[in-house]
């Protein structure tokens, strides 16, 4: 059951990412709105993986193979990569934290954060391609049980 979550919690997040990468493929509505499901999606994500983040932490500087290394620094870098574009998003929403605070929009957006917004989400692309590479094996093995005949079942 764990697995299934884990999995179509991880898809749902693969899926919001490449959503939110076009802000007129959605609207800003929409964008501001799944910008902030993301927060609760990444939190359940990394309480599904936190027996591996803490084994990893623990293991930091003991002998791993470069893999698990590599691994662990693309994690640590595409949750701060998250947590920038989350942040900076906030800091610029024009539609869902103003009706969320009961306050109008600024009508001069810090273009400033606009402009890193877009670095950070740019980042977070590529940085979720690698991190879905390079824990592929994972989401073979997962599809494999997932769709593996039952015993007993023609």
């Amino acid at each position: 059951m764990r697995l299934k979550a884990a999995f179509w919690l991880d898809v749902t997040l693969l899926v919001a990412v490449c959503a939110l990468q076009t802000v007129s493929f959605t609207g800003l509505v929409i964008h501001e709105w799944l910008g902030l499901a993301l927060i609760a999606m990444v939190l359940a994500h990394l309480l599904l993986a936190w027996s591996w983040i803490a084994t990893q932490s623990r293991r930091l500087f003991a002998v791993q193979t470069i893999r698990a290394r590599v691994n662990y620094v693309l994690n640590l870098a595409l949750f701060g990569c998250v947590t920038a574009a989350i942040f900076s998003g906030i800091l610029i929403s024009q539609q869902a934290i103003p009706s969320l605070t009961g306050k109008s929009p600024s009508p001069d957006m810090n273009w400033r954060w606009d402009v890193l917004h877009n670095q950070f989400s740019g980042a977070l692309l590529i940085l979720s391609a690698l991190h879905l590479a390079i824990n592929w094996d994972w989401v073979l093995a997962a599809v494999q049980a997932f769709f593996r005949p039952k015993e007993g079942t023609l």
